[in-house]
């Protein structure tokens, strides 16, 4: 049901919240006991605004039975939480007060509570005991879309998928490959590994993750240019440079980037750093969101120009002689044809200026300001990577931080926001099939468009954790692939939500608080978090389920001895997560991970957090640190300045050819803009070494972008097995043929997150969150609002040519007036919201088509035409 006005609250938090709360490292929510309770016992809890007083009152005011250091894994803030336990159930949860990203500025390691948002000290206790949690393996006994399920066991859930995989395989045209999965490390890093090496066994070279829908490819084009695909620089005090790192960079540019919505905890910390550091914060974004309220300056650029910028700033740096030429001459390749580039297509600020839509001195005052100020760094998020041009507007700016020496250095470096970074090392899987065919391109959508049309082969049976149809574009496209009856959709899931409508079997998962896991922050780090309570009902970790179905397979697998999946699988991994860390992880991990071990993590729990990469202390690069470089137990400290020119980082790099160490882990030791070899590489699927400017199929302006042929080719980049990956071949430069369609569509829609208090659709099943963000707005220009005859509250539909919703309008000066932003995460199964007095709302991907970057496999969600008007009320 769609909503006709605006919630009140709703107004006030977007207008104010985030410059007041979200960047400040207040606690979004009091400091005093919440009582959980289930939320059917309506006389335990008492409900109010959020900004007005306790959304619960205390029974009574008995301590704890014990307190469990354990922590939120919605965003890399990973931040801690010590967790009050009384009776078997949480009591209280409170920040720690021991953790630097969490302590008062004016009272660190004091008091009883360390900074927490509104996310991590009420919504996952409200998601723990929430009436709507399926806690039973459910399966379809109704047409789809519709929820009628029965409970059934485990055992005949395993037994029932397992035989159903073993079919596919052995008895279809496509075989293993037309099994799909995509999984997601949000709960633990250990979540998402077993499903790969799960369809590895099985053969099919189909598995994904969420990195595609959120945020892989800046880690990508990190790998591409440096050699690792890592975020280059941390933040929290580093022993091995003796500095604070991000805490420390004079500038940084935030590209695409609201942090302080995105992480808020942590972007509290850069908060008052750049104020004991006098730092400058330029954010570049189409709307001044809440981390531009605390910059110096605000750049409302057009969505999709990004690239455009970035070349202007660095046609300015290069033909003003601000960039560092000793450093370009060491450690550059290719940076005479980067110069020829920009200089023979005419990238100058003047160029990038009509393209951006940013005055021409303000790009030339932010380029030399960014070239002479040291150190200096550029950070990146989704407002970069949901485009067609992710990678390679990535691979740009990684250019522009090479060129002025800010890559390798404490406070520099191009920090991707990504979901890269360690991962779980496995032993190598004995008797596994080699896997010669490729798989779909890496993305989620790409498995409703095999279904939907057959190319380039057909998929049969989809895993999923997440949702399907609110997550990924062309909700229309996903919502026809689950209704085929010849596929079958198996969801790792918690509540009833959107895409479980097409769901043939629900497999019920588990929430930070129920198992010992591992998370990982931001900046590669990893810690350690202690299972707090048992399990709801019957729900298992996904490294539980991955291992319990693989035995399954055992009993009914013809074609593999029973010992293939039993011993691959080993029962251990899951049953004692310490050992699995202590003795599996670590030691597989060489050099990256194999100093990081279950029981370090532990032991400097609020004191360390080991970032990798992380070596044994017998690794000539552990070697090579002082005493005071080395952690509090003696042991490596972890790493937070990637590209380091110290033996520290590059013997972990050594070699035959380089055996004194890299700088940078590729084939030439450089930063590597432009060899032939790769140009030669990229030129197989259309793309080039030094990309030329392109942005959306779908932009205003009518743009220069990239035409997707009928031809699948073999990507050189990516691949999630040893088939690889398929991608399309495309035709980069063209301009669309899309003039009536702009008439017709004159505005730019851009989406993303709705408020601090959100993290994708499942934020929303938490009453106290869905109250932070109960409307899906439309957020538009006041002139925009004044040519419609709109106001804040009004109804408005917002269309494009795939569909449309409608929603209130949010009247804002801060973002661009052709520019319409909705927020994402929303859905029209969101229970929670009408249980609140509210409304439930159509998600945004009813309106976005499917255009792909070919380089990671991102959606455009940032960039597509679309049309507002008034509707009646």
């Amino acid at each position: 049901m769609e909503d006709r006005g605006l919630h009140r609250r709703t107004f006030l938090k977007l207008a104010a919240a985030a410059g007041a709360v979200a960047t400040t490292g207040i606690p979004l929510a009091p400091k005093a006991a919440l009582a959980m309770h289930s939320w059917k016992k309506k006389s335990n809890f008492e409900q109010y605004p959020f900004t007005e007083k306790l959304i619960y009152r205390v029974e009574d005011g008995t301590l704890p039975d014990r307190v469990v250091k354990n922590g939120c894994s919605f965003c890399p803030s990973a931040c801690w939480h010590m967790v009050h336990v009384k009776d078997g159930r949480i009591s209280n949860v409170y920040g720690d007060p021991d953790n630097p990203m969490q302590a008062d500025p004016d009272k660190p390691g004091k008091g009883i509570d360390g900074g927490l948002c509104a996310k991590g000290r009420i919504g996952i206790v409200q998601l723990l005991y929430n009436k709507y949690r399926i806690t039973r393996p459910m399966k379809r006994v109704g047409p789809k879309p519709s929820y009628k399920f029965e409970p059934i066991s485990w055992d005949q859930a395993y037994e029932e998928i397992a035989k159903k995989l073993i079919d596919i395989r052995d008895n279809t045209p496509e075989g293993a490959k037309a099994v799909a999965a995509k999984t997601s490390d949000r709960v633990s890093r250990d979540n998402g590994a077993p499903q790969f090496r799960f369809m590895h066994m099985y053969g099919s070279p189909n598995t994904t993750h969420e990195g595609y829908i959120c945020n892989d490819a800046g880690g990508i084009a990190n790998g591409m240019v440096l050699g690792k695909g890592s975020q280059t620089n941390g933040f929290g005090w580093d022993p091995i440079t003796q500095s604070y790192d991000l805490g420390d960079s004079k500038m940084i540019l935030w590209f695409g980037v609201n942090d302080a919505a995105s992480h808020p905890v942590t972007h509290s910390w850069l908060r008052k750093r750049k104020e004991i550091v006098k730092s400058t914060w330029v954010v570049i974004d189409p709307r001044m969101n809440e981390t531009a309220l605390a910059a110096d300056l605000w750049m409302g650029i057009k969505p999709g120009t990004d690239m455009a910028l970035a070349y202007g700033m660095i046609h300015y740096i290069i033909n003003n002689n601000l960039h560092n030429k000793e450093y370009v001459e060491k450690w550059v390749a290719g940076f005479n044809e980067l110069k020829d580039l920009v200089n023979g297509k005419g990238y100058t600020p003047e160029w990038a200026a009509t393209i951006t839509g940013i005055d021409v001195e303000t790009i030339k005052k932010v380029a030399r300001l960014y070239a002479t100020t040291k150190p200096a760094a550029i950070i990146t998020n989704a407002g970069i990577n949901h485009h067609v041009n992710a990678v390679d507007c990535e691979r740009v700016l990684v250019f522009l931080a090479a060129i002025t020496g800010n890559i390798g250095i404490p406070g520099g470096g191009h920090v991707a926001m990504h979901n890269s970074g360690i991962g779980v090392s496995f032993p190598g899987i004995k008797g596994a099939p080699k896997i010669t065919e490729a798989g779909l391109p890496p993305q989620p959508d790409y498995f409703a468009r095999a279904i939907n049309e057959g190319k380039p082969y057909k998929l049969r049976m989809i895993f999923y954790v997440g949702n399907m149809t609110t997550q990924n574009s062309n909700t229309s496209m996903v919502r026809k692939a689950l209704m085929n009856p010849d596929v079958t959709y198996v969801s790792f899931n918690l509540f009833p939500q959107e895409d479980t409508e097409y769901a043939d079997y629900i497999l019920p998962t588990q929430i930070f608080y129920e198992n010992d896991h591992v998370h990982r922050r931001l900046d590669r780090g990893l810690m350690w978090r202690s299972k707090v309570v048992e399990p709801m009902g019957e729900a298992k970790s996904e490294l539980q389920i991955w291992i319990e179905l693989a035995h399954t397979m055992a009993k009914h697998d013809k074609k593999n001895p029973p010992e293939y999946w039993i011993e691959n699988m080993d029962p251990r991994w899951y049953k004692d997560k310490r050992y699995f860390w202590n003795e599996v992880c670590s030691k597989n991990g060489g050099s990256w991970s194999g100093g990081i071990t279950a029981d370090r993590m532990i032991k400097l729990i609020s004191q360390q957090v080991l970032r990798g990469p992380c070596p044994p202390m017998d690794h000539p690069a552990a070697k090579a640190l002082k005493p005071d470089q080395l952690a509090p137990d003696g042991q490596h400290p972890g790493t937070s300045v990637m590209f380091l020119d110290d033996p520290s980082w590059t013997l972990l790099w050594a070699n035959e050819k380089f055996p004194e160490g890299r700088r940078f882990p590729n084939d030439i030791n450089k930063v590597e803009i432009y060899t032939k070899e790769l140009d030669q590489k990229l030129a197989a699927i259309g793309h080039s070494a030094i990309p030329e400017f392109y942005t959306s199929p779908e932009s205003i302006d009518g743009l220069p972008t990239l035409e997707y042929l009928d031809e699948f080719v073999k990507s050189p980049n990516l691949g999630n097995s040893s088939g690889g990956n398929l991608v399309h071949k495309v035709k980069i430069g063209a301009r669309p043929d899309n003039e009536e369609l702009c008439k017709k569509y004159p505005l730019q829609l851009t989406t993303g997150r709705p408020s601090v208090g959100v993290f994708h659709t499942i934020s929303h099943w938490a009453w106290s969150l869905a109250q932070i963000s109960s409307d899906r707005y439309v957020q538009i220009h006041p002139k925009l609002a004044t040519k419609l005859g709109v106001k804040t509250g009004d109804s408005v539909k917002v269309e494009t040519p795939r569909g449309g919703i409608t929603g209130p309008a949010l009247v804002w000066d801060g973002i661009r007036e052709d520019t319409v932003f909705v927020p994402h995460t929303f859905g029209p199964k969101q229970r929670v919201h009408e249980d609140l007095g509210g409304k439930t709302y159509e998600t945004v991907n009813v309106l976005t088509a499917h255009y792909y970057d070919t380089l990671s496999g991102q959606n455009e969600y940032k960039c597509q035409l679309c049309r507002v008007t008034k509707t009646t009320a």
